[in-house]
C-alpha cells in the first residue's frame, strides 16, 4: 500500500524547506535557498506543499483528501477512483503537470476580492491556499472536524494574500514539489507507482518481473517495505523534526 496520509504531509512540508529554507541552524543553512524567498513566501510555501503532497490521492475514497469537504469530496474521489483506479492515473508524472498547471491558471486568475480590513486581494492564490493548508493541517492531524480546518486553512490564505502577495511564482512551485514528494514517498514502498512515462507503460517480460518493475509495468524501489512500517515512521520522524526546525527558524529570521 502508499505511504500514510500524514507522512505524506510532512514529507512534502520538509521537501520544500530542503529546497527553499536558507535560514542559518547551528551554523548551517537549512536548506538550499534554490530561490530568493522572502520569509513570508517560504513559510507559505510550506503550506501549499503540505497539502499539495495529499492531492495524488484523490483516488483513493479511504484518504485523507475524501474526508476534508464532506460529502463534495466524498463523491469526488470516488468517482476519480472508478474511473482511475487508486495509485493510476494522479500517481503519475503527468498528473504532476496537470496539478501545477491548473494551480498556475487559478493562481493567474485576475480575480480580486474586496475584503474588510485587508483590501483587496487576489482571491485565486487565497483559496488555493485554503484548500490545501485545510488538506495539510487535517492530515498532519493538527486540527479535526469537518468545518475547524476549513477555517483555519481561510485564515491562512487571507494571511498569505496580506504577506506574501506575490504568488505568480512560488505557489505553483510548492504544488509541483508536493505532488512530486508524494510520488516518491509511494515510490519507495512495496507498491509503487505506475511506470513513469504513463499512460505509455513498458512491462517487463514475465521472467524479468521483479518487485522493483512489476508485471503490471509499476516501478518500485521499496526501501521503506509496507505502508505504516517502522521504517516509515522512523523516516518521518526524522523529516518532521527537520520541517519543525527549519519553519521555527525561517519564523524567528
Amino acid at each position: 500500500m502508499p505511504m500514510m496520509g500524514g507522512h505524506h504531509a510532512i514529507s512534502g512540508t520538509a521537501a520544500w524547506m530542503a529546497l527553499v529554507g536558507s535560514a542559518p541552524v547551528l551554523g548551517h543553512v537549512s536548506g538550499l535557498g534554490l530561490w530568493d524567498l522572502t520569509p513570508g513566501q517560504a513559510l507559505a510555501g510550506a503550506v501549499v506543499a503540505t497539502g499539495a503532497a495529499l492531492l495524488p490521492d484523490v483516488d483513493h475514497p479511504g484518504a485523507t483528501i475524501s474526508r476534508s469537504g464532506g460529502g463534495l469530496t466524498t463523491v469526488l474521489t470516488r468517482a476519480v477512483s472508478r474511473a482511475a483506479g487508486h495509485r493510476g492515473a494522479t500517481h503519475t508524472l503527468l498528473a504532476v503537470a496537470v496539478f501545477t498547471v491548473l494551480a498556475a491558471f487559478v493562481n493567474g486568475l485576475d480575480w480580486q476580492v474586496e475584503v474588510p480590513v485587508l483590501g483587496r486581494i487576489e482571491a485565486g492564490a487565497a483559496l488555493l491556499v485554503t484548500i490545501l493548508c485545510a488538506l495539510g493541517t487535517r492530515a498532519l492531524k493538527m486540527v479535526d472536524g469537518l468545518v475547524l480546518p476549513w477555517a483555519v486553512g481561510l485564515g491562512a490564505g487571507l494571511l498569505v494574500a496580506v504577506v506574501a502577495p506575490d504568488t505568480s511564482f512560488w505557489l505553483p512551485a510548492a504544488v509541483a514539489v508536493g505532488a512530486l514528494t508524494h510520488l516518491i514517498g509511494d515510490l519507495l514502498t512495496t507498491d509503487g507507482i505506475p511506470f513513469p512515462t504513463w499512460p505509455l507503460v513498458a512491462k517487463p517480460p514475465k521472467r524479468l518481473a521483479s518487485p522493483l518493475w512489476q508485471r503490471s509495468g509499476d516501478i518500485a524501489l521499496p526501501v521503506l517495505g509496507d505502508t505504516g512500517s517502522a521504517r516509515e515512521w522512523l523516516l518521518c520522524t526524522v523529516l518532521t523534526g527537520y520541517a519543525v526546525t527549519a519553519v521555527i527558524v525561517t519564523v524567528a529570521g
